[in-house]
């Protein structure tokens, strides 16, 4: 009898172990659930408040779940602990693994912690070589690092050029200028010239480096150069009337100012120095209508309203400029161009 007694005790005991455990799955699982639901509404806090509480360990999927509620509202450093756990935990190469691996590189970009970022977008690219937000992350970790034949390569299969190609090379140099490492862009320009003499906005860029580095001779010479290219180009004529306006040569500014118009009249630019130009001749009439016509385009330019105000004072118009320069004033308050 006391061994039939210890053998329905232990019966028992097993039982309630059993529906203990099944009951904490249905618990996880509906949790899982509700996560899921609110993560699909946008509600990233709510996941946050839910599963915050109740994260153990390294549970991979409680952990990628408020992994993916932080990221969702740009908290990166959060995003990166619980998304790293995730990592950790999860089956290699399944789908959540997958996610998890994307997201924790790009966690780390965000933030600018390149040295993690990159070996984490390395195996997401190699996971999924298609992802082109994976692929460009990894080619300005690489520009970030000084690692220009790595860059060029990643940015030449992105845009599907070859990777030693002067094409590349303009590709690399112009992502590089983006990222304000102009010496490693104009290494990679000037190869990409040696590869093709003839290769549009090549000498176009070297010129926009020359000016930012005030050698505006060598400048001018390069954006010629692109033009006799690439002769349609406005933004090169646009960039050299500005060249010229720095060297005070007024009159030689305005054919390319021009020029760059018709060819493009729909950006402010060249219209807003080419009434500064107008305006240093004393030309008012032509400085204040081109002046208007770019504030059309760009109401919120505080350089044109601020030579239009000029313009007015030098006309006697004086409550006219007056309101100018306060609405000039106000957009340089308010971070305007």
């Amino acid at each position: 009898m006391r061994r039939l007694l210890c053998c329905i005790a232990c019966v028992l005991a097993l039982m309630l172990e059993v529906g203990a455990q099944a009951s904490a799955a249905t618990d996880r699982q509906q949790l899982i659930d509700r996560a899921q639901v609110l993560l699909s509404q946008g509600q990233m806090d709510a996941v946050i408040a839910l599963l915050k509480p109740m994260v153990k360990g390294e549970d991979a999927q409680l952990n990628h779940l408020l992994a993916l509620a932080y990221y969702g509202k740009g908290d990166y450093p959060s995003a990166a602990t619980h998304f790293s756990r995730s990592v950790a935990s999860a089956p290699r190469g399944g789908k959540q693994y997958r996610q998890a691996v994307q997201l924790l590189g790009l966690s780390h970009y965000f933030q600018g912690h390149i040295k993690e970022a990159i070996p984490r977008l390395e195996e997401a690219a190699a996971l999924a070589p298609e992802n082109v937000e994976i692929s460009y992350a990894l080619g300005n970790c690489y520009i970030q690092s000084h690692e220009t034949a790595k860059s060029r390569a990643v940015f030449a299969r992105i845009f599907r050029l070859e990777p030693e190609s002067a094409a590349a090379h303009l590709v690399n140099a112009q992502m590089m200028i983006r990222q304000q490492l102009e010496e490693l862009a104009e290494g990679e320009l000037r190869r990409a010239l040696e590869l093709d003499g003839r290769l549009p906005q090549a000498n176009f860029l070297l010129g926009e480096l020359a000016i930012y580095k005030a050698n505006i001779d060598q400048g001018i010479e390069l954006l010629k150069k692109e033009l006799a290219i690439n002769p349609a180009f406005a933004m090169a004529y646009y960039r050299l009337g500005e060249a010229y306006t720095r060297q005070l040569r007024w009159e030689e500014a305005i054919a390319p100012l021009q020029q760059s118009i018709w060819l493009n009249p729909f950006f402010s630019g060249p219209y807003i120095v080419l009434g500064k130009v107008y305006l240093k001749k004393g030309d008012l009439a032509n400085a204040e209508n081109v002046l208007r016509r770019a504030l059309r385009m760009d109401p919120n330019n505080y350089s044109g309203h601020h030579l239009l105000a000029q313009v007015l004072q030098q006309a006697n118009r004086h409550e006219e400029a007056k309101r100018e320069f306060e609405l000039a004033e106000r957009l340089r308050l308010a971070g305007g161009n």
